[in-house]
């Protein structure tokens, strides 16, 4: 069987320099191709005309043409459908990702989508597969919706995989994994795990633990023996400078944790970056051993400067003074940081906003993202934005947006227009701050080199000011 992964990404690049490799995309891939099917990938990065794409999926001649999808993507899934379908009704076109699974109801409901992946897709598109592959029946494959005549059939949801080792090693060259190292710098995006117990009021995972109850444990994790093993096959392949671990709290699991950080040290030497949350980097032991593995930073959800916004309406609950001790520890041990800062949050104002920058003025981090705050479905913020009559519909396709789709009494767009410009300003004076020291330690540097040699300075410059 052949199968046409689609993943749009549209003005993905224009953010973050380099495609991207997708850990779904990249197991379903692996899985297929281990059981003898054919996988290739269109990877949308810009829109591209209908007879161009036309013509490429003609050239693969794919059986299934299987998109996954993010909310803010989903507009251009339904446009290349509509082609697919157009020209090739036979074909049988899929989505998944994050989209299908939370808003399964509106993705089922286009009329060019003939089934969707609830959840977690690689068992699901391998029987399939499997099943169109050998003419079976496939209305019973679990985690499908399907369309079959007149009706819908909503299959209900496998159990979650327990054992991740079992997965074969996500495929990545699907993606021309050579040439995103090339365009990245060498990052490697990896994860240890699925699953975060957290119930963040704008996030995903609250509905998705919701979804899977009953059906196995959500938060899992990989042995630390195949990840070294996974990380050796990369190193391998590809020439590599920084591996990338994408998991929501990288540190959740103390023993785990502790575990992986001494088997890393003594198998590799690459620095890596991980995700993580301030009350799981409060432990000076587990900081020590990130920062002897090799740890080279740790990306962390700030969201809001403000603690009773955080607290009562993102569910984060954690203090400022509790944010600044982490980041001290952090700093402590050589670790560099990067924020996660959220501005158009319902309940917020534009002091708020100022709140959030100042806080993470005080806590410097070596990078800082910040992103307008998008109602995602089967969210609890969704729901609230909904019911307070801040959000009415629509969407926008870019997750970096400095548009709002909220209309809130207390907080305009141009005082979110502001707030963004304010943390463009503040990612400009902290990036001063660091050049700073650095320019002038590597003047004084060049400074003390010249004063060594035996160069005829007088002759060309008339004094050494260069080594006053």
């Amino acid at each position: 069987m052949n199968v046409c992964f689609i993943y749009p990404d549209i003005e993905g690049i224009e953010y973050y320099g380099a495609r991207k490799f997708y850990h779904g995309i990249g197991y379903v891939s692996s899985l297929l191709k281990q059981a003898g099917h054919r996988t290739s990938l269109i990877y949308l990065q810009a829109e591209i005309p209908r007879s161009d794409f036309l013509g490429e999926i003609s050239r693969i001649g794919p059986s299934i043409v299987a998109f996954s999808s993010t909310t803010n993507q989903f507009s251009f899934v339904k446009k290349y459908a509509a082609f697919v379908k157009e020209e090739m009704p036979q074909v049988l076109v899929v989505c998944g990702g994050a989209h299908a699974t939370l808003a399964s109801q509106e993705v089922i409901s286009d009329g060019n989508i003939d089934a969707l992946c609830v959840g977690e897709g690689e068992y699901a598109l391998l029987e399939l597969t499997e099943a169109m592959d050998r003419g079976r029946k496939m209305e019973q494959v679990q985690n499908l919706w399907l369309k079959m005549s007149d009706k819908v059939v909503k299959n209900p949801p496998r159990s979650l995989i327990q054992n991740l080792d079992e997965l074969p090693f996500a495929d990545r060259e699907i993606f021309g994994f050579g040439e995103i190292l090339k365009a990245n710098g060498g990052w490697v995006d990896m994860m240890a795990g699925r699953g975060c117990p957290y119930e963040c009021s704008y996030c995903c995972n609250p509905a998705l633990k919701g979804t899977f109850h009953g059906l196995g444990k959500y938060i899992r994790f990989r042995s630390v023996e195949n990840i070294l093993a996974e990380i050796q096959q990369i190193t391998t392949n590809y020439d590599i400078n920084t591996l990338n671990f994408q998991d929501d709290v990288f540190t959740l699991d103390r023993n785990w944790t502790l575990r992986f950080c001494d088997a890393y040290k003594g198998a590799s030497k690459l620095p890596f970056w991980i995700n993580t949350r301030v009350e799981r980097v409060l432990d000076q032991e587990v900081v020590k051993a990130l920062a002897g593995a090799g740890c080279q930073g740790v990306r962390i959800g700030i969201e809001s400067g403000n603690e009773n916004l955080r607290r009562e309406i993102l569910n984060r609950k954690m203090s400022n003074e509790t944010i600044i001790k982490a980041f001290r520890l952090l700093h402590k041990h050589g670790l560099q940081t990067y924020t996660c800062n959220m501005i158009g949050v319902p309940g917020e104002t534009p002091e708020m906003i100022q709140q959030t920058i100042d806080l993470n003025r005080r806590l410097a981090p070596n990078y800082l993202q910040f992103s307008v705050f998008y109602p995602y479905p089967m969210t609890q913020l969704h729901d609230t934005s909904v019911a307070k009559g801040y959000y009415s519909g629509g969407h926008i396709s870019s997750y970096y947006s400095s548009k709002s789709l909220l209309k809130m009494p207390g907080l305009s767009q141009e005082d979110i227009q502001k707030g963004y410009e304010g943390f463009l300003g503040l990612q400009e004076e902290l990036e001063r701050k660091r050049r700073g020291p650095l320019m002038r330690r590597w003047y004084k540097g060049l400074r003390r080199a010249i004063s060594k040699l035996d160069w005829p300075w007088e002759a060309h410059y008339g004094t050494r000011t260069v080594n006053q």
